[in-house]
């Protein structure tokens, strides 16, 4: 399979902004725009949240895959993953493979704000769904973001967020996508027999 450059997988700590981003990325590059989760939330009729507690980790983690791989094939497209994707060893090669990957990067303490009241975010969760507080949350995030770190520091294009109005993000985001698909190798290339 030759990499497709023009497929962008957005990746980033839930609450990174990939939802929001996505789509005005997707309009500023004249590209389509999938979400991963809500698209899997659509195919099993129930949010996240309830295929967490309801089928586990390990199963959701099979859907986000089998998902990707209907994916890999299209070109021109963005591609909002979960926050977690990338653990799935199989889901990260896959995506490494077969397009771009878009870091959106947060401090702990932003993610820690927006992420405070949310109440879908099932890896934010205490024992038996308590409520976690600002600093059990930042703790949270930390120890997260270190399993996650290499992963997500080994995109090839990372955009800090944390600052930045949405527009002068997407703006960014649009310049290096723009830069990086053209500077790389043609993924149209077809080999010809040689004579």
């Amino acid at each position: 399979m030759k990499k497709n450059h023009s497929l962008i997988f957005l990746t980033g700590f839930s609450g990174s902004g990939k939802s929001t981003i996505g789509p005005l990325l997707a309009n500023s590059l004249g590209y389509e725009f999938v979400d991963l989760d809500q698209a899997i939330e659509k195919h099993a009729g129930k949010a996240i949240n309830r295929i967490f507690a309801e089928e586990g980790e390990p199963h959701f983690r099979d859907l986000e895959l089998h998902f990707l791989t209907g994916l890999i094939h299209e070109k021109n497209l963005i591609i909002s993953l979960g926050g977690g994707t990338l653990e799935n060893d199989h889901s990260y090669e896959l995506i490494k493979k077969s397009g771009t990957l878009v870091y959106l990067k947060l401090s702990v303490k932003t993610l820690a704000r927006r992420l405070c009241n949310k109440t879908d975010r099932p890896l934010l969760k205490g024992d038996n769904d308590r409520k976690l507080s600002r600093e059990e949350i930042e703790d949270k995030i930390t120890t997260i973001l270190a399993k996650r770190k290499f992963r997500y520091e080994n995109a090839s294009i990372t955009v800090f967020t944390d600052v930045k109005r949405i527009g002068s993000t997407v703006e960014e985001l649009t310049r290096k996508i723009e830069r990086y698909v053209k500077k790389a190798p043609t993924f149209t290339k077809i080999n010809t027999p040689s004579t």
